[in-house]
């Protein structure tokens, strides 16, 4: 599948996002993920729970059913499982084969985000989870605000592209940006993760950095980064400022992307705006929500039409690279070898 090998989709030994919190209570909430169909809870306890999104005695969707406790009933004969997958009742008989089980899926909750394991949950270890504390999630000194889930008719490779080199910013975002980054990037790599660092000393404190920190004389030293931190989360930080020639901290922002496949074409989209200043002020927070919005709704309309074209001829059409791209290059590489690892049966633990 372009723009990976023959056979390759999508890593399954990793933690994606599966909803917003807010999604989840005491009601059966359906999302599909990786192309398989799940199911989603929250025990009494508040517990979150994700099981196989069908049935399998007679293949009804799970969503269709009801609560009962802790536990899902079917609502097509009535099959009761547990949240564990185990079931534990059948209305037209009194005895449980003990292999009756549907699947169940470990899942956490981080932050304002549940996370669901989709691979081989004996290697479902919390410790995998991206680190939520370099994009300011949850992090000490940092506010972060959700600006929900969006729906994205186009695969998850194709917005890591886009995502991980920003060139496009002048063309794309002509309107709500506009700006064209002529820095040479930096590309680094480290224990899985990618990084795609720019650096501009000696700037006016103007423009949104001015919006941004209104009492801030400049000049300063602006970095922007795209930091891929493994599949389904990439942070895409600036301006992180200091003074010019004393290199005292300004502020820090981030533009975080929650990415979960929904299918081989399509994805669902969590982003998030953190920062580590002006943690109190509520406008800010809405106005960076609002710009936020604008630029994905320019970045959505670009992506669905390039899926359009993938789509019909995307294996077969050559295909031109240039240095913009190491960034993402080098994130595509380590999908392939993360899927390659998991087809040969290795854990991928970087």
């Amino acid at each position: 599948m372009y723009p990976f090998e023959d056979g390759q989709t999508f890593p399954r030994n990793h933690w994606y996002i599966a909803a917003c919190s807010h999604e989840l209570g005491r009601a059966l909430f359906e999302r599909t993920i990786l192309e398989e169909r799940l199911v989603f809870y929250r025990k009494e306890d508040g517990t979150p729970v994700a099981l196989d999104g069908i049935c399998p005695h007679r293949n009804l969707p799970m969503a269709q059913g009801m609560l009962e406790g802790d536990a899902v009933r079917c609502g097509y004969h009535g099959f009761r499982f547990e949240a564990d997958g185990r079931c534990t009742n059948i209305p037209s008989q009194s005895a449980v084969p003990a292999s009756f089980a549907t699947r169940s899926y470990p899942v956490l909750e981080r932050w304002q985000w549940i996370w669901v394991w989709m691979g081989d949950p004996a290697q479902a270890d919390p410790a995998l989870l991206p680190d939520m504390d370099v994009a300011g999630l949850g992090a000490p000194g940092w506010r972060a605000d959700s600006n929900g889930v969006v729906h994205l008719k186009s695969r998850f490779s194709l917005l890591i592209d886009n995502l991980m080199d920003l060139s496009h910013i002048a063309f794309v975002h002509v309107k709500t940006i506009g700006k064209q980054l002529t820095e040479a990037a930096e590309v680094t790599e480290e224990n899985g993760r990618v990084h795609v660092i720019r650096c501009t000393p000696d700037q006016p404190a103007e423009g949104f950095h001015r919006f941004l920190h209104p009492r801030c004389p400049g000049p300063v030293d602006l970095t922007t980064r795209s930091d891929f931190l493994g599949p389904g989360l990439i942070c895409a930080g600036g301006p992180y400022s200091v003074m010019s020639g004393t290199g005292e901290p300004v502020g820090r922002l981030n533009f975080v992307h929650g990415l979960t496949p929904e299918t081989r074409h399509s994805t669902h989209y969590f982003p998030a705006v953190s920062r580590d200043f002006r943690l109190d002020d509520d406008g800010l927070s809405q106005a960076l929500l609002g710009k936020e919005r604008s630029v994905l709704a320019e970045d959505i309309a670009a992506l669905e039409q390039v899926e359009i074209v993938v789509q019909r001829q995307g294996d077969t059409r050559r295909e031109l690279s240039v240095l913009a791209d190491a960034g993402a290059i080098r994130v595509r590489r380590r999908l392939i070898a993360m899927m390659k690892a998991e087809l040969q049966g290795a854990p991928d633990l970087s």
